[in-house]
């Protein structure tokens, strides 16, 4: 039963990792800063990072197309593509974070 338990926290571990990594490319840390600005307060931290994952995944999807390519849509329906939200949503939650915390101590210095 612990070696489940500890299994489990190992992957969702290994995922903010994967989603972390994935924000932390020059694309993934613009998206974050946009929502950390446009962020009112830390209750809307899941919402913004949910809306900011989607805004990823949109792009990542659109690029082809942009560079004279052919539009691949994702295949919702897979556990690869749910593992990459989810990997990307834990990403965007802790960069926003950080962004927001950062943005409300330098509003409350002046």
């Amino acid at each position: 039963m612990i070696d489940q338990i500890v299994a489990f926290f190992e992957g969702v571990l290994e995922l903010a990792r994967g989603g972390f990594d994935t924000v932390n490319q020059i694309m993934g840390l613009v998206i974050a800063l946009i929502a950390a600005i446009l962020m009112k307060s830390w209750n809307r931290l899941v919402a913004v990072a949910a809306g900011a994952t989607l805004v990823h995944l949109l792009i990542q999807t659109l690029m082809p197309l942009i560079n004279g390519g052919s539009l691949s849509l994702p295949d919702v329906l897979s556990l690869a593509f749910w593992q990459t939200f989810v990997a990307l949503l834990l990403g965007y939650l802790v960069v926003i974070a950080i962004f927001f915390a950062i943005k409300r101590y330098v509003l409350r210095a002046n």
